[in-house]
């Protein structure tokens, strides 16, 4: 083991045991303190290939409170819209690998900029309120029926609760992976830090007072249902070690008639991005009648 790696682990279980105590002590400091560091990203070094469509699209720029809503935009401007949203500490280049081909093909392809993710100056989200900004997108180019999604993890979660809550109908939305029930992830982050229990039960009562919405109600497989779409293509590998496979199976078994699974092995996370088998199987399910 390399000795970087070596004091990674170190200073992560020196964290660990600082929450423990804190939460033993101070449950209520250490709730928001975990919360501020959930909402936060990481930062996350840019490949080649993001970087090339990331300096090659038009940057359009929304008016909006505290910032600006950030789109990159390339392809046909009269092409059928497809708007692309990216995953959490990732950045709208990561899904150019099957924009571009659209792009190509005379889609014409939208991608936001997550806020505090990328040139954002914004410091901290989370997926609501990204849908909020995907809902005032969707409203200012009066898109309607005839547009599509392609998005990837925290993207898919947030494009979800967006059609929810609009009620605008899309036409395909595409999930390379999905959570599910977000009270799983907020669970397994308790014990990736060491969260104490007191401390967590506050955490989740600050999490929703944030999100003016409960729990019970952010199950992304039970908010599709309510979401006009026409038809869903879930992308996810069994072996994916951030999100389980078992997210896109439970949507696909609640939304069943108008959704397909294209499942890989070994592909991961973010490998399955790149993936030419899945870009193909893509791009065969957008450009379909």
């Amino acid at each position: 083991m390399k000795i970087k790696n070596v004091f990674k682990n170190l200073l992560f279980q020196i964290i660990k045991l600082r929450f423990r105590i804190v939460s033993l002590f101070f449950p209520k400091r250490a709730a928001k303190t975990a919360i501020d560091i959930f909402s936060k990203p990481h930062f996350q070094k840019l490949r080649d290939r993001e970087l090339k469509f990331l300096n090659s699209a038009n940057i359009i720029r929304i008016k909006n409170h505290p910032e600006d809503i950030i789109l990159y935009e390339t392809g046909d401007q009269n092409g059928k819209p497809v708007l692309v949203v990216h995953g959490w500490d990732s950045n709208p280049g990561s899904l150019s690998g099957v924009a571009c081909k659209l792009a190509d093909l005379g889609y014409h392809i939208l991608a936001l900029n997550v806020p505090a993710h990328g040139i954002s100056k914004q410091k901290s989200t989370n997926m609501l309120e990204t849908a909020d900004l995907i809902i005032k997108v969707l409203e200012h180019f009066k898109y309607k029926g005839k547009f599509s999604f392609l998005t990837h993890s925290f993207g898919s979660g947030a494009v979800s609760f967006a059609l929810n809550k609009s009620g605008i109908e899309a036409d395909k939305l595409v999930f390379i992976t999905s959570p599910d029930k977000i009270l799983d992830i907020f669970d397994e982050y308790k014990e990736t830090i060491g969260l104490g229990t007191k401390a967590y039960n506050y955490m989740l009562k600050l999490s929703e007072k944030r999100f003016k919405r409960k729990f019970d109600d952010m199950v992304i497989s039970k908010v599709l249902q309510k979401a006009k779409f026409n038809k869903l293509l879930l992308v996810h590998d069994k072996n994916d070690k951030i999100l389980p496979f078992h997210n896109s199976e439970n949507i696909l078994k609640t939304n069943s008639k108008r959704s397909e699974i294209y499942t890989t092995e070994g592909k991961g996370h973010y490998r399955i991005l790149w993936d030419e088998n899945v870009i193909n199987k893509i791009m065969s399910f957008v450009t379909s009648e």
